[in-house]
């Protein structure tokens, strides 16, 4: 079953009053879809109010397609045609007219360059190429996003990421290259990892190592097997308030979160490998190293021992090598 479309409002509009005059409708509905969008063109720029209508119909209808976008325009910018030829097959928003002969006399290159090579022009297609990162902004590019909320969206991105010390150069080039969604996320998924992350509250020491870029985030995430690469935004985003780091005891390593409340810094949580709980030993001295430092640890009230913990103690243990005595002093020695 063959698909019929209509052309918007506005342009229906114009064409019925134009019909008042002559037998306008027919000849613009049979009208090839280049001397639409050229019609269309004309009518996006000119009031009819302040026109005679029966000679703007007569023009629209004799008039070759450059004549009526010379009377449309006064100065007509390159590439006007060619891109209406790569318009669709029907009429567009009255906005896109405008929009497509401001970005074409705008004198920017990627624009112009974009504009002439994308297979279709449309509407969301001008907000993408009008929305992108200028340096990044390429034919390819504007044809693997989907539309200019996702434009935005990668021009955003690359901003912030830019702020926190990826190389502007490589990132646009990157993108430039970029054919599809999935090619698009894996190039910023690189970006995010050679990013920078906000100081870290707690300084660093021999065994207290602040997580300190994206590549670090991911390279601890692969380590311990968990869903730490989730955090990649917040962990980046110095208003979201996260910190990571990782505490080293000889051989075994944990995991800190810290997140900032109103009240300062405070401890979210311990994390051994696959988000096992760390020892009863190895969470009290980290909690207390943080406390040292300024760090909020919100303790539970403590219970009544149990037989149970001895099974505890064995199964979180850090391989039964903590010593319970294990002291700061001996900690600082570790290097």
């Amino acid at each position: 079953m063959t698909l019929i479309t209509s052309h918007p409002h506005w342009v229906l509009r114009h064409a019925i009053e134009l019909d008042r005059y002559t037998q306008f409708c027919g000849e613009f509905f049979r009208a090839s879809s280049e001397r639409q969008h050229v019609i269309a063109a004309y009518l996006s720029a000119k009031s009819l109010s302040e026109c005679d209508a029966r000679d703007v119909a007569d023009f629209l209808l004799q008039a070759g397609h450059d004549d009526i976008l010379a009377a449309a325009h006064a100065s007509l910018p390159s590439g006007l045609r060619r891109a209406l030829r790569r318009a669709g097959a029907i009429v567009h928003e009255e906005h896109f007219y405008g929009l497509l002969v401001e970005l074409l006399s705008c004198g920017e290159s990627h624009i112009t360059r974009c504009i002439a090579q994308v297979p279709r022009v449309d509407l969301d297609t001008l907000l993408a190429i009008q929305a992108l990162p200028p340096e990044a902004c390429s034919p390819k590019l504007v044809q693997a996003v989907t539309g200019s909320t996702d434009a935005e969206d990668v021009r955003t991105a690359f901003e912030v990421l830019v702020d926190r010390g990826v190389d502007a150069e490589w990132f646009a080039g990157c993108l430039r290259e970029v054919k599809t969604q999935r090619a698009l996320s894996s190039v910023f998924q690189k970006a995010a990892r050679r990013a920078k992350a906000p100081p870290h509250p707690v300084p660093s020491s021999a065994f207290y190592h602040p997580i300190e870029t994206g590549e670090e985030l991911f390279s601890i995430a692969r380590e311990f097997r968990n869903c730490l690469r989730n955090y990649t935004t917040s962990f980046l985003d110095e208003a979201q308030g996260n910190a990571f780091a990782v505490v080293s005891r000889a051989e075994h390593r944990t995991v800190v979160h810290l997140v900032r409340g109103t009240a300062g810094w405070k401890l979210e949580g311990l994390f051994k490998p696959r988000n096992r709980r760390p020892s009863r030993t190895t969470r009290e001295w980290i909690e207390a190293y943080l406390e040292e430092n300024g760090v909020i640890v919100e303790r539970r009230q403590p219970r009544t021992p149990s037989r149970w913990d001895s099974l505890h103690n064995l199964i979180c243990s850090d391989l039964l090598e903590f010593n319970i005595d294990f002291g700061f002093e001996e900690v600082d020695e570790i290097s």
